[in-house]
């Protein structure tokens, strides 16, 4: 379905194309969604953006923007050494840009857009008091994951009778390290996963299969666990460390903040400029016309 941007005719041919560059972008973001579900919403995205461009490009001649030939005539360069070569796009493969005048609307148009952009998006910086507020605000996007160190005795099991096998070992070594057994040497000795002594090293949450997460970070340093079952078999825990969530120094992260928060106000101040667009224009949907793409002229 072609769309009409106040005069401009956006033709159902360059929205399919659009939404065919953008099909795996919308794809990563639907995962298990049916294909026609997909190719709709690519559609849909497709739609709204080359509205925006096509706003966007209206807009930009409407101020007589002067585009200078040589940062034209570079950008061609520069796309086309980023896509692939001279001779791929030769090749015409690409699913909206197949000639150089195709290429170089793109470029003007990217530059147009820079201009716009840049002359929509300045507004006041944000001070330093500002990120300070977000920071006291949000104190859970600065702080550190709570860590711990740990070793691990398995003993391997797939069946029922090889899981009860392994529990009655496992149990019985867990008596003799509470009774003063060195660890390690049990590992050395018994375990079915030795590697590294059985040292696991430090991690966070989301590293370990369920029930051992739970198990390890509800231990306190020098615990042992009682027997874990996981799909590998049955294991014991010696927790060796464990560190708490900390904040970070206002100090590390301030010239993050102002950078998120200022980029956070131009998009704001540009999306609402945007909406202004829209509300001024004429968008309709053309369900009559139909516009032949370049390669069936």
């Amino acid at each position: 379905m072609a769309v009409k941007v106040n005069e401009h005719i956006i033709p159902d041919w360059a929205i399919e194309r659009q939404a065919q560059s953008l099909f795996e972008q919308v794809e990563k973001s639907m995962p298990g969604k049916p294909r026609e579900v997909i190719q709709l919403a690519a559609l849909d995205l497709a739609k709204d953006r080359m509205i925006d461009q096509s706003l966007m490009g209206q807009e930009s001649q409407t101020r007589g923007y002067e585009i200078d030939a040589e940062e034209v005539s570079l950008g061609m360069k520069q796309w086309i050494s980023q896509n692939g070569g001279k001779k791929a796009f030769s090749k015409g493969k690409h699913p909206v840009i197949k000639t150089q005048e195709d290429l170089k609307k793109e470029i003007i148009s990217q530059c147009q857009f820079n201009k716009l952009l840049e002359e929509e998006t300045t507004c006041e910086p944000v001070s330093e008091e500002e990120a300070q507020k977000y920071y006291e605000a949000r104190p859970d996007l600065f702080e550190t994951e709570v860590t711990v160190t740990a070793s691990h005795i398995l003993k391997m099991a797939k069946t029922e009778d090889e899981f009860e096998e392994a529990e009655k070992k496992i149990i019985t070594l867990r008596k003799e390290i509470i009774g003063g057994k060195d660890f390690k040497e049990a590992v050395q000795a018994e375990s079915d996963d030795a590697q590294n002594d059985g040292h696991l090293g430090t991690f966070g949450k989301g590293r370990m299969v369920e029930p051992f997460e739970k198990a390890v970070f509800a231990l306190k340093p020098g615990d042992i666990s009682e027997p874990i079952k996981t799909q590998f078999g049955i294991h014991i825990i010696q927790l060796h460390d464990r560190k708490e969530a900390q904040l970070t120094p206002f100090s590390e992260v301030k010239e993050k903040i102002i950078e998120y928060l200022g980029e956070r106000r131009k998009d704001t101040k540009f999306d609402k400029f945007l909406d202004q667009l829209k509300e001024k224009a004429e968008i309709i949907d053309c369900l009559l016309y139909t516009s032949p793409s370049p390669r069936d002229r």
